[in-house]
């Protein structure tokens, strides 16, 4: 009786003692978990799920054989251990490898840095920045590494207790071993992986072994058994380190080859070749001829009317006749001379006449009311609130006519624009069904295909078709001005019955300012003329680079110097724009798009230029977009982007342009009208400067060259307005602009030589 109860009694006190150890074992397991950082515990999860090496559920496994008496106790807690340390090794191999690489990456900089601006550096200076590149960016690696890992290691300890991050003191040894780190990196993944993983698992066992080394640790072979359970993990992670330090360097490398071959490309560089783009221009005059028939050729040239009356005929006839007319270069007739034109064996004019038409139709069409008939119209709709005060129409276009007057209530000066009597939305297309009419006739007889030509009269016909909603005239003017930061916009009133009435435009016309300035006598200062300049800088690049914060964007399609006025009263905002019947309308996106196409031209893009210009253009039939794409992005690599051509020329952008759309009209493919008068507006605004040539006759002094003020103002500007846009469409829409972004930045990467050729092109033209 007495044995058994003594039996009885070891049992149970053996196994008091087993649970007493096997709580002790939990305990320093949970604490070892505990005090690992957010890598050590992302490591443990993970070899959990694949279920390899030493991990907190191996460990518990371990636990329950030893609860079992399956296992002994010291073969546990050295389990244990070894779990513990292979944790924190595996942590530090994570922060060294960030480490590494991070250092690399600014070895990498320092040395590409240094690669891309050779170019720009005198012979000698390159030398010494090539000499001193590399001990520079290692020492940058240096310093990267030991200012990372102590980082990295903060931010990885972030959430433990007080206690356990003081228990977890690593700063000191942290930043020795991220220097160390800084000083390998480079020289490791030069040598490639196949030697370079060797020695970065050799120098982080070495860093192990001096930083992380525990007192049962007899010698440095105990260190590196430890160390077996990560050593996969080692060898695939420095792989992947070598690996991408190694992409890094290729890169540097392909960037000094296309620097090195885009400097020979510039020695030999050729002016960029103006194209002639006649070819749509005469197929239109041929096309229009169709339209002159003989009772409106003796109309016009044995009939011996007016030239208003002959005008008003070409008018009435068809609204292509006069838009065509419009863009008629002005001294074309004139080179042949007044030589007298002969109509069925009659001499019947000379091209005098005909010139004096064409430079009428650009900016001095005839009225179509008297002044009594404008008034009899205006008081149908407004009775006697408004009074004309001109003798004459103030202005006449093709489609509308404006008129001076006085509000007979407040007193103030007004001006009223409606549509010219007889036209109308139902003109316009009855004059298209006339025009496309005689083409398809005409090519039956010929046996010529129409469809080119036809797309293209349609597409003038949709856009004219436009100008008749003067309610839409009058929300584009509101917009416009809503936005406006530099310039001002006639402020509306009302719009009745199609009948638009605003404010006068303050100031003078800007084509009319030098002469009203000598008529009157006046001067400006030599700074007056510094900030008109630079004002004018601001709205030109305002309009076409800016993005609003928030809604569409509206930009004045038809910027021509009778529709821009300037007022010297007003210092902040001396330009307003009037006739707001022709607008471009954008979304955020379409503008924020507009805006970085720019950036095109300088970096050699030339498929997203052809993407610009192709944007909803009308294909002819089975091209699709992407072969329209390749056909437009190759002829621009041929003529433009080929690396030895000069690109800094008289207007970059109206030459590139132009030899796009001459590629578009070769294959038939006819651009978007909104795209056409973009590119019309922005060759306006540069031309528009013409205005200012002879500035200097009302300065108080010697200006010197507006040249210079002028390049210095267009490139400080338009980088603030670039900067501005892209901030504001990131407000829009961030996943658009950092997609565009990076669509840019992707293509230099991509494009090397292209890129630096196209950079070269403009430096070295300037020198």
């Amino acid at each position: 009786m007495t044995t058994n109860n003594t039996q009885t009694s070891l049992t149970t006190n053996s196994s008091m003692v087993r649970n007493t150890l096997t709580q002790q074992l939990l305990d320093e397991k949970k604490k070892v978990y505990r005090r690992q950082g957010l890598i050590g515990k992302g490591i443990d999860k993970t070899k959990v799920l694949i279920n390899v090496g030493r991990n907190n559920k191996s460990v518990q496994a371990k636990i329950d054989e030893f609860n079992k008496g399956n296992i002994d106790y010291a073969s546990v807690d050295k389990y244990i251990k070894d779990y513990k340390y292979g944790q924190r090794d595996a942590s530090e191999f994570v922060l060294d490898s960030i480490t590494g690489l991070s250092a690399f990456g600014a070895y990498s900089s320092s040395r590409k840095l240094a690669t891309l601006v050779r170019p720009f550096l005198s012979e000698k200076m390159a030398s010494q920045v090539s000499k001193f590149s590399k001990p520079l960016g290692i020492g940058l690696g240096i310093m990267t590494g030991l200012s990372t890992k102590p980082s990295l290691r903060f931010m990885d300890r972030i959430y433990l207790k007080r206690n356990e991050k003081k228990d977890n003191k690593t700063f000191w040894k942290d930043t020795l071993s991220g220097a160390i780190d800084g000083a390998i990196a480079p020289v490791a993944v030069l040598k490639g992986a196949l030697l370079g993983v060797p020695l970065l698992i050799g120098e982080n066992s070495i860093q192990r072994y001096l930083f992380v080394k525990r007192d049962d640790e007899k010698s440095f072979n105990d260190l590196i058994d430890k160390q077996k359970d990560n050593l996969g993990l080692k060898v695939a992670g420095y792989g992947l380190a070598a690996y991408k330090g190694r992409k890094l360097h290729s890169s540097l490398n392909r960037w000094e080859q296309a620097i090195t071959k885009s400097m020979e490309n510039i020695k030999d560089l050729k002016p960029l070749t103006k194209v002639d783009r006649d070819l749509s221009f005469n197929e239109l005059a041929q096309k229009g001829m169709l339209l002159l028939d003989p009772k409106l050729m003796m109309d016009l040239f044995i009939s011996g009317k007016s030239i208003d009356e002959k005008m008003k005929l070409l008018e009435d006839k068809n609204i292509f006749l006069p838009k065509f007319i419009q863009t008629i270069p002005e001294n074309i007739l004139g080179m042949f001379g007044e030589n007298n034109i002969e109509f069925m064996g009659l001499k019947v004019g000379n091209l005098k006449d005909l010139s004096t038409i064409v430079t009428r139709f650009k900016s001095d069409c005839p009225q179509s009311r008297t002044i009594q008939e404008a008034q009899e119209f205006i008081s149908e709709t407004y009775g006697d609130k408004y009074t004309i005060i001109n003798d004459k129409a103030l202005g006449v276009g093709t489609v509308a006519e404006t008129f001076l007057a006085r509000d007979n209530e407040s007193g103030k000066k007004v001006v009223l624009k409606f549509l010219k009597k007889g036209m109308s939305l139902e003109k316009i297309e009855k004059d298209r069904k006339e025009l496309v009419d005689l083409i398809s006739k005409d090519s039956e007889a010929t046996g010529e295909n129409p469809e080119f030509i036809l797309r293209k009269i349609n597409s003038l016909y949709d856009d004219w078709s436009k100008e008749v909603n003067l309610a839409e005239e009058m929300e584009s003017a509101q917009i416009l001005g809503k936005n406006a930061k530099h310039y001002n916009v006639v402020k509306s009133i009302d719009v009745k019955d199609n009948i638009y009435v605003m404010e006068m435009a303050p100031g003078v016309q800007f084509n009319q300012f030098i002469d009203q300035m000598l008529k009157e006598g006046k001067k400006i200062s030599q700074q007056e003329m510094f900030s008109l300049m630079q004002n004018y800088f601001q709205v030109f690049f305002e309009q076409l680079l800016s993005v609003p914060k928030s809604g569409i964007k509206v930009m004045h399609a038809d910027p021509h110097p009778g529709n821009v006025f300037i007022n010297l009263a007003d210092k902040k905002k001396p330009f307003t724009f009037i006739d707001t019947g022709n607008v471009l309308r954008y979304s955020p996106e379409e503008a924020i798009e507009n805006t970085l196409n720019h950036l095109d031209y300088f970096i050699g893009n030339s498929k997203g230029i052809a993407r610009a210009l192709l944007r909803n253009a009308n294909l002819p039939s089975g091209m699709t977009e992407k072969q329209s794409l390749e056909i437009v992005e190759k002829g621009l690599n041929e003529q433009v982007y080929n690396g030895h051509t000069n690109l800094l020329g008289e207007n970059l952008f109206k030459s590139i342009n132009d030899i796009g759309l001459k590629i578009m009209e070769e294959n038939k493919i006819i651009p978007n009208q909104n795209n056409t008068n973009l590119l019309k507006a922005e060759i306006t605004y540069l031309s528009n400067l013409t205005c200012l040539k002879d500035i200097s006759k009302i300065i108080d002094r010697n200006a010197g060259s507006l040249d210079k003020v002028e390049a210095q103002e267009q490139l400080k500007i338009m980088s603030k307005e670039i900067q501005d846009s892209i901030v504001n469409s990131a407000i829009n829409n961030k996943n658009f602009t950092m997609k565009q972004l990076k669509d840019r930045v992707d293509f230099i990467k991509d494009n090397p030589e292209r890129f630096y050729s196209t950079i070269l092109s403009f430096v070295n033209a300037m020198k």
